[in-house]
């Protein structure tokens, strides 16, 4: 079962793409029909990882501070092309099931695909005591997302705040953030490099 939820920052965030010039988007979740959909109204490179599949990510040991296994966890989760650069990213609610740890090594390995004019998509909670969510997003045009129910909920849900995000994805800003009716943040970033 889909439901449509309307979205405030997705217009801001396709309004300055031109149609007609090419793009190159980050989908770090399920490769959904409606999101493939939309984008191919788009000159556009889709670049889907689902990274929920890939969660949790290995943890790294203070006593060793090995971090290779998280390293080539994420290269392979990710599997980035050469130089390859982003022109938006869709994190969805992924950073939220991530540890601080992973979230660093996410930002090390988006730096050299991210440039000044990269943007992202995202989503908060409004406080610590929020529960992780049911759904999971696509996006069903230019100001609507497509929401799905999950089966399950990925493991590892550490809730973050619009705050603390804006501390860990080191090469954005949040632009613009939105509250929610299920009281999630839904975030607007901008790259900082």
């Amino acid at each position: 079962m889909t439901d449509i939820q309307p979205s405030r920052l997705l217009p801001a965030l396709f309004d300055n793409i031109d149609p007609d010039e090419k793009i190159t988007v980050l989908n770090l979740g399920p490769a959904l029909p409606e999101t493939i959909e939309f984008f191919c109204a788009y000159r556009c490179r889709l670049h889907i990882t689902n990274i929920y599949s890939d969660l949790p990510f290995p943890v790294i040991d203070p006593d060793e501070q090995d971090e290779s296994a998280l390293d080539a966890a994420m290269d392979e989760a990710l599997f980035l092309a050469g130089n390859e650069q982003f022109d938006i990213v869709f994190f969805w609610d992924v950073i939220n099931f991530m540890s601080q740890d992973a979230i660093t090594t996410l930002m090390a390995k988006l730096r050299p695909h991210l440039h000044e004019k990269s943007r992202a998509h995202g989503f908060a909670v409004h406080n610590a005591q929020t529960p992780a969510a049911m759904e999971y997003y696509g996006i069903a045009d230019q100001e609507n997302l497509r929401v799905r129910r999950r089966s399950k909920l990925p493991s590892g849900y550490q809730p973050r705040l619009q705050g603390d995000l804006g501390q860990l994805l080191k090469y954005f800003v949040i632009d613009r953030s939105v509250l929610m009716q299920d009281r999630r943040v839904e975030i607007l970033l901008k790259a900082r490099l």
